[in-house]
């Protein structure tokens, strides 16, 4: 058993979580975390809300609030269409409300200034004269000074490159669109080319136990391959956020994005107290066999592939992150997801109106991994009518409604028996299905084990059991109407003993089906995990008794 900590992007309480959101660091986390608990391993699923955000008494401002306030109020909202998606946290950190997250930010903080791996330099910053104030991230907007693509302060959503201090081409204040000057400011930095070669030696060692995914090794490989690692302000002068605990620093708080891996440890520590010993978080985060995975938009790979995993070197004597899962941009109708043009579709008003394991399930199987994706309407409602509501329900119904007729739901003898029975070469009698079955677990394991983890594949896998077998209904026919009894036996068991398979092995990306079917079936359901266990041994063998027929579960979009 290995011990695990899963961890998600923080998001920005900035507005509800829309689709392109769920479909990446939110549902991969949840979906690697319930694998893992499945196959048994000891896993801590934790994250944030990124509430110390800029971008929070910015989205304050544009609906006549203040900041607090407004982080309560979409942090609510998120944390509702997580629940509603099953794809929530075991802990979820609510910074504004919980000291915790501060104290850590701040110890660390301390930590790394007394040991000198920390800077105070005179940097440039953009300043605007009607608002009279220093822009920062959300509050300047230009292009970028690499890609030439629209970007925010800091980091670049197309490149993911970081902007140099005052380096945004063509930049505006965000709030009175004037074009800003640039002055000086005293800032703390956390140089990052000293950590070069540490840096370089965890990549490589990471990279060669589990794969990371080509857009962020190409990333890094262009990253060093520029020049000197950029010197990283980590302070901002600012009334909003968590304060810099120095004398003559008063006025200046500590940047989010340095805040990011300490916030993934606090929250690690509030889940440990709750559990009766908060003292775990430590002994989880300094021991070298602990899998850190963390799942991130490719947009903040500077952040979790670079800045944070330097910190952790600089501080010494914490573990770093096992693997960096990035996912792409997920477009809308060939367009990119947009909260201020409204081009979304937001999960808590969709997850009210269709199925949150059909959603996953689509989800997984359309999901950004690699590329960039497109979510539509009409293809998810043919995710819907052709594998869930059309081939799942109707293999399921069959297969059930077969037992009931011909073998009082009780499922009969498979290839061993039947070839005893029959005194011939019955080698092959259970058909597709059980070739099916003997292949399923592996193929599932392959693309959700955290070395290679690809929903996208497992869902695809699933899909063409589930597909296969609703093809070989056919034969199954067939060999009811004029076949051998015993092979008719031995195949219909094994169409039954794979759709408890399909049912176990669904459970990471589908777990309200699985357990709803699972149940049914009779197989027994973890009362921690909520889910079947693994598939090893036979899950059905002869004469357990199954239902005649379950109620439909997944129902065509209207």
């Amino acid at each position: 058993m290995t011990a695990y900590v899963v961890t998600s992007a923080p998001p920005n309480p900035n507005g509800d979580l829309h689709l392109g959101h769920l479909s990446g660091p939110f549902l991969g986390a949840d979906v690697l975390t319930r694998h893992l608990r499945q196959r048994g391993h000891d896993v801590r699923h934790v994250g944030y809300s990124d509430e110390h955000s800029c971008y929070v008494p910015r989205r304050a401002a544009e609906i006549g609030s203040t900041a607090h306030p407004t982080a309560r109020l979409f942090g609510d909202r998120m944390e509702e269409t997580l629940s509603l998606g099953a794809m929530h946290h075991d802990w979820f950190t609510r910074p504004l409300t919980d000291p915790v997250h501060t104290e850590f930010v701040q110890r660390f903080f301390l930590d790394l200034w007394e040991s000198g791996a920390l800077e105070v330099q005179e940097l440039p910053v953009f300043h605007c004269g009607p608002c009279d104030r220093h822009l920062y991230e959300a509050e300047v907007r230009g292009c970028c000074q690499f890609c030439a693509e629209p970007s925010d302060g800091v980091y670049c959503e197309a490149c993911g490159l970081p902007q140099d201090p005052a380096g945004l081409a063509d930049p505006k204040c965000t709030a009175c669109r004037t074009a800003p000057e640039t002055r000086t400011l005293r800032r703390i930095v956390f140089p990052l080319e000293p950590r070069r070669e540490e840096l370089a030696a965890y990549h490589a060692e990471a990279q060669a136990r589990a794969e990371w995914r080509p857009r962020l090794v190409a990333y890094l490989q262009g990253l060093f391959a520029r020049g000197p690692l950029p010197d990283t302000p980590i302070s901002r002068e600012a009334g909003y956020g968590i304060p810099v605990p120095l004398p003559g620093w008063e006025g200046h708080v500590l940047d989010t994005w340095f805040s990011g891996i300490w916030g993934y440890a606090a929250a690690t520590a509030r889940l440990s107290e709750a559990n009766g010993d908060r003292s775990e978080w430590e002994r989880l985060w300094t021991d070298p066999e602990t899998r850190i995975v963390n799942f991130i938009g490719f947009d903040c790979s500077f952040s979790h592939a670079v800045l944070w995993p330097a910190l952790l070197l600089a501080r010494g004597g914490l573990t770093l992150p096992a693997q960096v899962v990035t996912n792409e941009f997920y477009r809308l109708e060939g367009e990119k997801f947009s909260t201020s043009r409204g081009h979304a579709i937001w999960g808590g008003e969709f997850l009210r109106r269709v199925n949150a394991d059909a959603l996953r399930f689509h989800l997984c199987l359309t999901g950004p991994e690699r590329a960039q994706n497109n979510f539509s309407m009409k293809e998810f409602a043919d995710t819907v009518s052709t594998v869930l509501a059309g081939s799942l329900e109707r293999w399921t119904d069959t297969v059930l409604d077969l037992l009931a007729r011909d073998f009082d739901s009780t499922v009969p003898a498979g290839a061993d028996e039947a070839e005893k029975a029959e005194k011939a070469d019955y080698a092959d009698a259970g058909g597709p299905a059980a070739a099916e079955r003997a292949a399923l677990p592996g193929r599932i394991a392959d693309a959700l084990g955290a070395g290679a983890f690809s929903p996208q594949r497992a869902a695809d896998v699933l899909a063409t059991a589930v597909e296969r077998a609703d093809a070989d209904l056919r034969e199954l026919a067939l060999l009811r109407a004029s076949g051998p009894r015993a092979r008719y036996a031995a195949r219909l068991a094994a169409h039954a003993e794979l759709l408890a398979a399909v049912a176990a092995t669904a459970a990471p990306l589908m777990p309200g089906w699985s357990a709803f079917l699972s149940e049914r079936l009779g197989l027994p359901v973890d009362l921690a995990t909520r889910m079947p266990a693994w598939p090893q041994d036979r899950l059905l063998p002869p004469g357990s008794t199954l239902p005649a027929s379950v109620p439909l579960y997944f129902h065509e979009l209207s």
